[in-house]
């Protein structure tokens, strides 16, 4: 019955109807577990976090949160969706959710997190490059084995980039 009225609402919304003032409802959809009400409520969500600023922090909350989940579809596709809200301040929330994204276990939320590192690019280049982002993805590239879980970290030295 949920997925249907998120259904009628993404119907709504795509046909140019303002549902806008579902937007705390929406957010609230997100505490289902199926994946399906999950997709279309991330989409309603990026479609109206520009046009909700003051509830746009609440929708920055439920994707981070939905990030750290236990199921890496759920991480996958919010960390998809939070590097896809078109928000002024959403640069300061990123990093660290693409950081989390690219040393996770799941070989889709790392390639979602690298997906993620190119919007930060767009974003905000100088971000991008003064987080540790990129000397990570230099060492994912070098690993052998894509597949396999990414090494822990490495201590506070930081790997020389090719000029």
């Amino acid at each position: 019955k949920k997925r249907e009225v998120v259904k009628r609402v993404i119907a709504y919304m795509t046909l140019g109807i303002d549902v806008s003032k579902l937007f705390s409802e929406m957010i609230m959809a997100t505490s289902s577990k199926d994946h399906v009400i999950k997709k279309m409520v991330y989409l309603y969500i990026c479609n109206y976090a520009a046009t909700n600023p003051d509830l746009s922090l609440l929708a920055i909350n439920t994707l981070q949160k939905d990030c750290r989940d236990d199921d890496p579809m759920t991480r996958g596709l919010a960390l998809r969706s939070f590097t896809s809200l078109r928000l002024p301040n959403i640069v300061e929330y990123l990093p660290g959710v693409i950081q989390a994204g690219l040393r996770d276990q799941s070989p889709y939320v790392r390639k979602t997190a690298v997906l993620s590192c190119l919007k930060m690019h767009n974003y905000s280049a100088d971000a991008l490059a003064s987080s540790d982002m990129v000397n990570q993805l230099y060492t994912m590239l070098r690993d052998r084995d894509p597949q396999a879980p990414p090494p822990p970290p490495a201590s506070s030295s930081r790997l020389l980039l090719p000029p």
